[in-house]
């Protein structure tokens, strides 16, 4: 009967240690969780399984992520395939870590996101390659050195989108303080700007360098 009680003790400390391992377990993801809510990342199980360009994918759960900081060419644009190629390679049917912006969604109900596979940073990868063109806002503005330096060596080597002939050139580019997008100088856009906020730029490339981009409406 003793050995029978001694069993059975030792039955009980088995299961302890069982119920001791399964709670440091549980306890280091739920520690992992709340690092990946406070860096900002997105679980490991969001998986690409779609992609709509080169700057924009779809997860597995259904939601569209808007790569941040770039803007790759559209559709019947020269290179959008090869970004969308780029993009599909990097990404799709993988896993990917997603560190949203602040706001984190963008008008349309994208999550607007830096997007990583691995070490590999997504965005800085096509810019790299020539295959996309610098995008800043003021609540990005932090990550502009590390991004726009990918540019500036795609401009220099003149790869990708940067060894297209460029658009009708204008004598001078126009820049209004505080803003991160440059014009051409009859834009639509400066009509009622202060002209104590206009900052002259001599040359497209001077612009693009600073790390401003074109005016959509205009298109320097």
């Amino acid at each position: 009967m003793l050995e029978t009680i001694n069993h059975k003790i030792s039955k009980l400390g088995i299961l302890a240690k069982a119920i001791a391992i399964l709670s440091l377990l549980l306890s280091c993801a739920d520690d992992k969780r709340a690092l990946q809510k406070q860096s900002g990342f997105m679980p490991d199980s969001a998986i690409a399984v779609a992609i709509i360009d080169g700057d924009t994918f779809t997860l597995k759960s259904g939601r569209t992520v808007r790569i941040a900081l770039i803007d790759t060419p559209e559709l019947n644009e020269p290179y959008y395939d090869s970004a969308a190629q780029l993009l599909s390679d990097l990404i799709l049917g993988k896993s990917v870590n997603l560190k949203p912006l602040s706001g984190q969604t963008d008008r349309y109900g994208r999550i607007l996101a830096e997007v990583f596979v691995d070490s590999v940073n997504t965005g800085l990868s096509i810019l790299a390659h020539g295959l996309g063109a610098l995008y800043l806002y003021q609540d990005n503005l932090h990550l502009k050195e590390i991004y726009l330096s990918a540019q500036q060596k795609a401009l220099r080597e003149k790869i990708g989108i940067w060894s297209l002939p460029g658009p009708e050139p204008e004598d001078y580019y126009i820049n209004v303080k505080g803003s991160y997008r440059f014009h051409r100088p009859l834009c639509i856009h400066l009509k009622n700007v202060n002209p104590a906020k206009i900052q002259r730029l001599e040359s497209r490339n001077e612009a693009l360098n600073l790390g401003l981009s074109p005016c959509r409406t205009c298109r320097p």
